[in-house]
């Protein structure tokens, strides 16, 4: 059983998945000018503002759960010049998205709350910052949000890669969309899974505290969702599939994930709560063209608390191959 990797690396994918997620999320609204048909906008808000927080906090953990983290972290510059490894793929795309999402969060409070240049001009450590108030914010806004979007596309795809690169060493992490289909499937189910994130946390919560009705401001939000949920479910579901058809280490991660030891997190802490309860909240609000309170939260929470496993069952369950 694979016992090296555990909570830090489930954590720090998570993490990137989520900023990536909600960052996402938030340019949509942006560019698609849904933003602007509120009075206030918590998705945008929260989608703008958490990315660069919990991305950074996600880069430290994976900075020192490194081995020359702790002891030697100069040698953490080395990794920007492998332009062959996936590491090295990571830390650019870290280094260049980590600070477009704090000046995209920075706008979206300025934007939200015009008042607060006024804090920013009274604090010596942020005059600098106001030379952006006589720029069009929302112009500029808009130009980082489509930027980030790129770069929110690919850390979401790395955090999939980081894992699939490892290769033949570990038959699951590397397995194929399909048996004929010779790309990894995690890139593109953690994207996946980042999105289904991003919308939990910006819509499901932080929308449905703020403004319950929003669904009625969005009405293609639910179908949105179950599509989401839907292709999600798809991904993983092949994942699982293609492995036991591969054999081996890799059926044998597919079997301890679907009936063996760590089953109970996959059916309680994953099925459940991130797949099978949100579709069935968000079909109800797809016929009845409304969200309770409730079950946009619980749809939400449970989203967030499966992506969350979702990664740390598919680490812990990598099995070597020589095993």
């Amino acid at each position: 059983m694979q016992t090296v990797w555990g909570w830090l690396p489930a954590i720090y994918l998570f993490l990137g998945g989520l900023g990536a997620g909600a960052f996402l999320v938030a340019a949509v609204i942006e560019l698609t000018n849904k933003r602007y048909e509120f009075d206030f906008c918590a998705i945008t808000l929260v989608g703008a503002t958490i990315p660069g927080p919990v991305i950074a906090l996600g880069a430290v953990i994976l900075i020192f759960d490194l081995g020359a983290g702790l002891r030697e972290p100069w040698r953490i510059a080395y990794m920007l010049t492998h332009f062959t490894s996936a590491m090295t793929w990571g830390v650019w795309i870290l280094s260049l998205f980590i600070p477009l999402s704090f000046l995209y969060g920075f706008l979206e409070v300025m934007d939200t709350y015009p008042s607060a240049w006024g804090w920013v001009k009274s604090r010596k450590w942020a005059r600098k910052l106001t030379f952006l108030h006589r720029l069009p914010v929302r112009r500029v806004k808009r130009i980082v949000a489509r930027v980030g979007s790129v770069f929110a596309v690919g850390t979401a795809i790395y955090t999939g890669v980081l894992l699939s690169a490892v290769g033949p060493a570990m038959p699951f992490w590397s397995t194929w969309v399909l048996p004929f289909i010779p790309l990894p499937i995690l890139p593109f189910l953690f994207l996946v899974s980042a999105l289904s994130t991003g919308v939990g946390v910006t819509v499901d919560v932080a929308a449905t505290l703020v403004a319950p009705d929003v669904y009625q401001y969005i009405r293609r939000l639910p179908l949105i969702h179950l599509a989401i949920i839907g292709i999600e479910t798809l991904l993983l579901g092949f994942l699982l599939i293609t492995a036991f058809l591969q054999g081996g280490a890799a059926a044998a991660s597919a079997r301890d994930i679907v009936i063996g030891p760590h089953s109970i997190v996959f059916w309680v802490l994953i099925v459940i709560p991130g797949f099978v309860y949100p579709f069935i909240v968000h079909a109800y609000a797809a016929g009845l063209g409304r969200h309770s309170p409730a079950s946009g939260l619980g749809s939400g929470i449970g989203i967030v608390v499966s992506g969350l496993f979702l990664r740390y069952l598919i680490i812990v369950s990598g099995i070597p191959a020589v095993l």
